[in-house]
């Protein structure tokens, strides 16, 4: 390409030359206009004008992490997105898996692509809990004991639920080009809780006990509601503070307690499935609104299809992870079920007054699939 152009220019030059030597008296806008008349058009104009030619877009997806390695479910959802989108769309819309992250908390993460700025991509995968400075509802799916598994996630956040969930972040400003639109569900696990020392035997454990959470308030009362002292952090100082003791403990995933290492610094693992942490696919409002119609109904099937795929990959890996933890020397405890009762039982004031703050058509809709608990 760049030889093509060279050679036209050098062309155009000597023609350029010739005029100019014809006629003494032309002016320089004379002499450039018929350069420029020389010159060819382009790539990308000439593949958007040519006839019978379907113009091409791309857009840059990444996750809010870049530390994740290639094999995690996240990375491997991405891919398998982009690769959903290509075919779907007959190679007119194609995405870029970028291994990058925009810097800064999440907030600040998800300003930049709701702004559009500079380096941001077009789509993200987000935690769900860092929109809920967006949509405040979006705290919600934090709660503890909210959720009892796997298939009672994909029921609420694959159902009406879901829907209005994804459906209030779309009303955030909805008349302005900045701003986001969910596309589909996709997630990082439930919560677990590591510990220096032996496990976690019950309830009774927690009381008192300097946990680590994020520094999201609906992980900090759920925690104090669960009888711990909450200590909210970023994820870039857990592993500093395990290791100083300022903190004793820490909940998390199983693919981020491996990801941290936070094996070097813990004894214990218990199994408490006490949160779960949905991912929301989002992208940019205007990238959304200068698609085309058959381009949109694309991007989002694929982002529904792949989610599901990185769900099912997300939980078949964290069967692998927790053998991995086990085999780096973490004790592992599953917490009794009558103590997790003890739990949920300890914590349904919280859930029922964030519930209370949403309106009622929120809870109607979860409650489709079993009674908040």
């Amino acid at each position: 390409m760049l030889v093509t152009l060279l050679a036209h220019f050098a062309t155009s030059a000597r023609r350029a030359r010739s005029l100019l030597a014809a006629r003494p008296a032309c002016q320089f806008s004379c002499m450039l206009a018929c350069l420029l008349a020389c010159l060819p058009a382009p790539a990308f104009a000439a593949a958007q004008d040519a006839p019978g030619t379907a113009a091409v877009r791309e857009l840059d997806i990444a996750d809010y992490r870049a530390y994740l390695a290639e094999d995690h479910p996240a990375r491997m959802g991405m891919r398998r997105f982009a690769q959903l989108v290509e075919q779907g769309s007959a190679g007119t819309l194609r995405l870029r898996v970028r291994g990058d992250a925009v810097p800064g908390a999440p907030g600040r993460q998800i300003a930049a692509v709701a702004a559009a700025e500079a380096n941001a991509p077009a789509l993200m995968l987000v935690a769900a809990s860092g929109l809920a400075g967006l949509a405040p509802a979006f705290s919600l799916l934090d709660l503890p004991f909210l959720l009892r598994d796997a298939d009672h996630a994909d029921a609420v956040l694959d159902g009406p639920f879901g829907d209005a969930l994804l459906a209030r972040l779309a009303q955030v400003d909805a008349r302005q080009d900045a701003g986001l639109i969910g596309l589909a569900w996709w997630e990082n696990g439930f919560r677990h809780i590591t510990s220096a020392g032996a496990p976690l035997r019950g309830a009774a454990a927690l009381r008192g006990l300097t946990l680590r959470v994020p520094d999201e308030p609906v992980f900090v009362e759920g925690a104090r509601a669960m009888g711990a002292d909450p200590l909210p952090l970023p994820f870039g100082a857990l592993y500093g503070a395990l290791q100083s003791g300022r903190a004793a403990a820490q909940d998390n995933f199983l693919s981020q307690i491996l990801a941290g290492r936070l094996y070097e610094v813990q004894q214990s693992l218990t199994l408490t499935d006490h949160s779960y942490g949905a991912l929301v696919l989002v992208v940019n409002r205007a990238a959304w609104r200068a698609l085309a119609p058959d381009q949109q109904a694309v991007l989002g099937a694929a982002a529904r299809e792949a989610g599901r795929h990185q769900r099912a990959v997300a939980r078949a890996q964290a069967g692998q992870a927790l053998a991995e933890l086990a085999r780096h020397g973490l004790a592992v405890h599953t917490l009794a079920p009558s103590e997790r009762a003890r739990l949920r039982q300890a914590t349904a004031p919280l859930r029922d007054i964030h519930f209370s703050r949403h309106g009622d058509d929120l809870r109607r809709r979860f409650e489709e699939q079993g009674a908040l608990p």
